[in-house]
C-alpha cells in the first residue's frame, strides 16, 4: 500500500499518469512485447561495429577503448538507489556518434544512473565542444531523496556541459526544444508508442538542424513497423546483441556512408 501511495504522490507531482497503462494492461503489454521483439529482431540490421570501423577506423578503436574503460568505471556505483537496473548496452555507440558528428547540442530523454549521459559527455569532453540537455522522469516508486542519484555517473568536471530537467517528456520537451537547436537526439524514456512518437515529432518540429535521432526500446511494441517520418530514413543498428533504431535525414545519408 505504501508503494502505491508513493507512486500516486510522485505521479501527481510530475503530472505523469502513463503508469496506469502499465498497471491495467500489464498482461496485454507482455504479450505484445514478446511478438514485437521477435518481429524487430528478424528485420535486417547494420552491425554497428562493422559500420563504425568503416566510417572511421581510429575513432572505432577509440570507441572500443572507451567501452573497456566504461565496464571498469561502472563498478564504482551502487545502482540500488534507482531500482537496481544498470543501463543501456549500446553506450559506446553514443560516444562514437558524439565524436563523429561533433554536435553543438545533444538531447537525451531517460537518464537514470547516467549510462547514456556519461557517454555523451565523454564525447563532448573529447571534442572540447558541445552541450547536453537531458530530461528524466524519476521512477515513480522511488522516494524523493533518491532523485539525487539520477545521473550519478556524471563526474563533476563534466557538469558545466550538462543541464538536467526532471519531469515527463510531454510536460518538458516542448520548452526544451524551443530553447535549443539539437544536432543529435537519443530517446530512451517513455516506452509507449505514443510517447516515442511525441519525442520524435517534437524535436523535429521545433528544430532546424534535422537532428540524427537514436531510439531505444523499439522492440517493446510494433512502433517501428509503422514509423514514417518525412525526409528521414530509418535504420536498425545492432551492437552487443542489442538493437536500436536510428532516424537519419536523407540529405545526411551520404556523409554517413548509408546512401
Amino acid at each position: 500500500m505504501k508503494k502505491k501511495l508513493l507512486i500516486l504522490q510522485n505521479a501527481f507531482h510530475f503530472r505523469s499518469f502513463s503508469f496506469f497503462k502499465y498497471i491495467f494492461f500489464k498482461k496485454r503489454r507482455r504479450k505484445i512485447k514478446s511478438k514485437a521483439t521477435k518481429y524487430f529482431y528478424e528485420l535486417p540490421c547494420i552491425d554497428f561495429d562493422e559500420w563504425a570501423s568503416t566510417q572511421n577506423k581510429d575513432l572505432y578503436l577509440e570507441m572500443k577503448k572507451f567501452q573497456d574503460e566504461f565496464v571498469l568505471f561502472e563498478k564504482k556505483f551502487d545502482f540500488s538507489h534507482l531500482g537496481g537496473s544498470r543501463g543501456l548496452d549500446q553506450f559506446s555507440a553514443l560516444y562514437f556518434f558524439t565524436i563523429l558528428l561533433k554536435p553543438e547540442f545533444i538531447l537525451e530523454t531517460g537518464v537514470a544512473n547516467g549510462y547514456s549521459t556519461f557517454s555523451f559527455l565523454s564525447g563532448i569532453h573529447q571534442n572540447k565542444k558541445g552541450f547536453l540537455v537531458s530530461n528524466d522522469l524519476p521512477p515513480l516508486d522511488i522516494k524523493k531523496e533518491n532523485w539525487d542519484y539520477i545521473g550519478q555517473m556524471v563526474p563533476e568536471q563534466f557538469k558545466p556541459k550538462w543541464k538536467l530537467f526532471l519531469g515527463a517528456d510531454k510536460n518538458n520537451l516542448k520548452n526544451i526544444t524551443k530553447n535549443y537547436d539539437f544536432d543529435l537526439a537519443h530517446f530512451d524514456s517513455d516506452k509507449t508508442k505514443s510517447g516515442k512518437m511525441f519525442c520524435i515529432e517534437t524535436v523535429i518540429k521545433n528544430n532546424s538542424k534535422h537532428p540524427l535521432i537514436l531510439i531505444d526500446n523499439c522492440a517493446d511494441d510494433f512502433f517501428w513497423q509503422g514509423l514514417k517520418v518525412e525526409n528521414y530514413s530509418k535504420f536498425i543498428f545492432e551492437q552487443n546483441k542489442k538493437r536500436f533504431g536510428a532516424l537519419i535525414y536523407k540529405e545526411h545519408l551520404s556523409r554517413l556512408l548509408l546512401d
